[in-house]
């Protein structure tokens, strides 16, 4: 009884002190921490935000965190009196990333007691990577693929469910591309057949399974990939199980 009561008086002494942890709004941005159009070649980008501090108390950031690796944050450790202008330097790696992005990060001050949360915007213009970074499946002929497997899980009989890969043409001349389809559930997956691809084309393809009546337990049926006329060594596996 006499723990809890420690307990309680020091959790209202820090209340009362401002020691406690609070969520706070005493840092003023324009907007978003917004880093515009980035490009992805480019690697890092650096930006600097500035803030005004709106509180009655000189303000000193002593840290920034966020829940995202591809933005880390540099506190300035500077004294920011009230009604003065401070600033943010915020470092966001744009790698393996492509389109608009939001997040979070976090500000700490008044030794860590104290957080505040601004959002971090950015649109992120992706680079072309090697056609094995994005389709590290190999099947020959220089056709790769982002899958080998496509895990359909478990249909009952009539439900449909589509999944998609990734294919690419890594040759530097034209390759036509088909897919023949086998295995019991053949006639129930819709797959475009050809396709004509560029040198160094890169696409994604739609596979849909519907579940046919009739059939119980797990399935394995093969999409077979032909270039340019050549049936590949390896299929493409399509795995399903009928919903009991």
């Amino acid at each position: 009884m006499r723990i809890f009561s420690h307990i309680t008086l020091l959790t209202l002494s820090l209340l009362l002190s401002g020691q406690a942890l609070l969520y706070a709004q005493d840092l003023v941005f324009d907007g978003p921490c917004d880093f515009g159009i980035v490009e992805e070649k480019d690697g890092k980008h650096v930006r600097d935000f500035e803030f005004r501090n709106d509180s009655r108390d000189t303000v000193v950031v002593c840290g920034i965190t966020t829940a995202c690796r591809c933005i880390t944050g540099e506190p300035s450790f500077i004294p920011v009196p009230p009604g003065q202008k401070g600033k943010i330097r915020l470092t966001l790696d744009p790698a393996y990333r492509s389109g608009p992005m939001k997040y979070s990060v976090v500000i700490w001050y008044r030794d860590r007691m104290v957080r505040q949360t601004v959002p971090v915007t950015a649109d992120v213009v992706p680079m072309l990577h090697p056609v094995e970074e994005d389709h590290p499946s190999s099947f020959g002929s220089g056709l790769y693929t982002s899958h080998k497997v496509l895990p359909f899980g478990t249909l009952s009989p009539g439900e449909s469910r589509s999944m998609f890969f990734r294919y690419a043409n890594g040759t530097t001349e034209p390759m036509e591309l088909r897919f023949e389809v086998e295995g019991c559930c053949a006639r129930h997956i819709e797959i475009e057949k050809v396709l004509e691809l560029k040198p160094d084309e890169r696409g994604k393809l739609y596979v849909t399974l519907t579940m046919p009546y009739g059939y119980s337990g797990s399935h394995v049926n093969r999409i077979w990939p032909i270039v340019d006329g050549v049936r590949l060594e390896n299929p493409i596996i399509v795995k399903v199980t009928t919903r009991k």
